[in-house]
């Protein structure tokens, strides 16, 4: 029996004119639409019954090939200790590291990585991550986008083959009472002696706000809004006294009033 086709519903007074058509669909995909169901069907006998297979075997199977095919997939990460990898770390540490934890790893405005107590964990693969991840409610930035991981690895194998167990340094002793006229052990007098400023502020302070004052971990000190006063005697007394919530250490055990003066009037005058 022939298939009634272009058989017009009738509808366009409804349809502003577009005409209806009620013709059948093809047998091709009538035939198709019933193989999937064949399929579907013989598909469920096969997964369940016939060859029973889960998504965790495959999962399994799958990870015993990339085993196969790499042998050191997820291995942990081993300290390498070889004198190419300690010459590279030493060079990154005194590039990156000596302003806040000083040349021998002492510590200053980050922690001493030479004792024995590791706030962040002192095993290889917690140094790399601190390295990499950064701590930042504790100033430390991340380094691993700045450096790499292979950069990062030789870092971490510098710092604990330079790590002697010592115990944890004495707190140091509380400094003397302020002198009359400064806040809190600031020097009154700012006048820069022959100290130079330049000098101390890329020995000590480079790491933080960077040579060109820029700021990093530390803020930019090019900026024409201070957080914490930006005359040259604020400039003094935030050196002096440091931050502590900001993570910017008290200089005044480490550095001279003269030379304070000089790295303040050296920050006060920058150019580019």
């Amino acid at each position: 029996m022939s298939k009634n086709t272009d058989e017009v519903l009738g509808h366009a007074d409804e349809s502003d004119g577009i005409e209806e058509y009620d013709n059948p669909l093809p047998d091709w995909w009538i035939g198709l639409f019933f193989l999937t169901i064949i399929w579907g069907v013989w598909h469920i006998a096969d997964w369940h019954f016939i060859t029973p297979t889960s998504n965790e075997a495959h999962y399994e199977a799958e990870m015993a090939a990339a085993a196969e095919q790499w042998p050191d997939l997820g291995k942990k990460a081993e300290r390498d200790d070889s004198p190419e990898t300690l010459a590279l770390g030493k060079e990154l540490y005194t590039a990156n590291c000596v302003a806040c934890h000083m040349a021998d790893l002492s510590g200053g405005i980050g922690p001493n990585l030479k004792d024995s107590e590791w706030i962040h964990g002192g095993d290889y693969e917690s140094v790399v991550n601190t390295l990499t991840n950064g701590v930042a409610a504790k100033g430390m930035p991340a380094w691993g986008p700045v450096l790499g991981p292979k950069k990062v690895a030789a870092l971490a194998s510098y710092v604990l083959s330079e790590n002697t167990g010592e115990a944890p340094a004495a707190p140091a002793e509380e400094p003397a009472a302020a002198p009359e006229g400064g806040a809190e052990g600031t020097p009154t007098d700012v006048e820069a002696g022959p100290a130079d400023g330049k000098a101390i502020f890329e020995k000590n302070c480079v790491a933080c706000h960077k040579a060109d004052l820029s700021g990093l971990v530390g803020p930019n000190l090019k900026d024409d809004e201070w957080i914490h006063g930006g005359s040259l005697e604020e400039i003094v007394a935030t050196i002096t006294n440091g931050v502590p919530e900001k993570g910017m250490i008290s200089w005044k055990t480490q550095l001279s009033d003269e030379e304070i003066a000089a790295v303040a009037k050296y920050v006060f005058e920058y150019e580019d």
